[in-house]
């Protein structure tokens, strides 16, 4: 009997000593918050040509890791957009931060299609986010084919 009570005792006291460990009450977390945090990435494409855009072109913006040579990079993020307007069209992705690798490059690549004809296409690397760059690139575009 004896043991029993100190069993149920010692018992007792490891959950309140669990209790404890987790902090007071009044710090309980509120509503849940995003497990990771999202980086963002903005800019402008443009091109500068004369010619207007067909309307409803398809504009696709890409944040890539560009880090290996031999292989093809990776996509991280994508938008996909229908012009309502003339160039310059503004963008923003978001990529979870804990894809981000400070020791590879990453670079932001964008192309305009309509009608499954490529028009305009980015013909050198926008750097992104490590190696000193920031989360800003404005893409000048290069016809490719007549709109």
């Amino acid at each position: 009997m004896k043991r029993r009570i100190i069993a149920t005792a010692a018992l007792g006291l490891l959950v309140l000593l669990a209790g404890c460990a987790s902090g007071p009450a009044s710090q309980a977390p509120g509503p849940a918050a995003p497990a990771v945090t999202g980086l963002r990435i903005t800019g402008s494409i443009s091109y500068l040509q004369r010619v207007a855009l067909p309307p409803d072109s398809d504009v696709i913006v890409q944040l890539r890791d560009v880090s290996r040579a031999d292989a093809a990079a990776v996509v991280l993020a994508e938008q996909r957009f229908k012009t309502r307007s003339q160039v310059p069209l503004p963008f923003e992705l978001a990529v979870d931060a804990a894809r981000i690798d400070p020791r590879m490059r990453y670079a932001v690549a964008a192309r305009i299609e309509h009608g499954g004809k490529l028009l305009f296409i980015n013909d050198r690397i926008y750097p992104v986010l490590t190696q000193g760059h920031g989360r800003r690139a404005d893409l000048v575009l290069h016809m490719v084919s007549r709109p």
